[in-house]
């Protein structure tokens, strides 16, 4: 393998090749290495698989050749590639920033702005605790300690201890006061669901009772009128064969009188 100054030399094909030869020239250099025969040492056997594999990326991406070839103009095209060693290319194309990179590092950078905040909100929270915990609470510096702890917390302004004392049982006795209010509503409402729960199924009830009794009187009136059909039939039946009977006992006494008269 010749000496290597920039990508193209490194996968041996020129400026110009299109992805068809950087694909063949890349699986040629790579097997040639991968195949043992180098008399090249293991590692930088390895170390120039990872050049090519560089390479590659950069030169089959649309974007990043082009990138690529704008820095080697900028850097004074292939002439100028010359005087630098391969290394300090892939070290420039793998220095440059990424939007990946980028999105990473502003994401690090808003996550170590609020662990700053975090542990300045807890260390001044620290240090108003500790101050009040020093002191005698009845004391005008924990009194105001206290106070501007209650404006934070609630956005209420109170003009002492006291006050704030009663101030809070309030809103604690309107906080409980609703809480019993929601509770009560909820178990209206539940009542209320179960009350139309049971409504519909009682109508759905009725209505299967209904159904069940139309189909039942229903079956009962097909029942009766097969019945009638029945014993429709069977006199019907009776009568012709009394007719038939009758009719044979005509015929019999006809051929009777017949064969006197001969």
């Amino acid at each position: 393998m010749k000496q290597t100054t920039n990508y193209y030399d490194l996968l041996e094909v020129s400026q110009h090749a299109d992805l068809i030869e950087i694909s063949s020239a890349y699986l040629r250099i790579s097997r040639e290495l991968a195949a043992g025969n180098s008399p090249l040492p293991e590692a930088e056997v390895e170390f120039r698989l990872q050049l090519l594999k560089q390479a590659y990326d950069v030169l089959s991406n649309p974007s990043r050749r082009s990138d690529y070839d704008a820095g080697l103009v900028m850097r004074g095209g292939e002439t100028a590639g010359l005087d630098r060693p391969l290394h300090v290319e892939v070290a420039l194309e793998s220095s440059k920033s990424s939007p990946i990179r980028r999105l990473l590092t502003v994401i690090a950078g808003v996550m170590v702005i609020g662990m700053v905040m975090q542990i300045t909100v807890m260390f001044m929270s620290y240090q108003r605790a500790k101050a009040v915990m020093g002191e005698d609470p009845a004391s005008p510096a924990a009194e105001k300690v206290y106070l501007q702890d209650f404006y934070q917390t609630y956005g209420i302004r109170a003009a002492s201890r006291a006050e704030a004392d009663l101030l809070l049982a309030d809103m604690r006795r309107k906080e409980q006061a609703e809480r019993d209010d929601n509770q009560k509503q909820r178990l209206q409402e539940d009542e209320e669901r179960k009350q139309r729960r049971f409504e519909e199924e009682s109508r759905r009830l009725g209505e299967e009772v209904s159904a069940n009794l139309r189909r039942a009187e229903q079956e009962a009136e097909r029942a009766k009128a097969e019945e009638l059909r029945r014993k429709e039939e069977k006199e019907r039946a009776e009568k012709e064969a009394e007719r038939a009977r009758r009719e044979q006992e005509i015929n019999r006494f006809r051929g009777r009188s017949f064969q006197n008269e001969e």
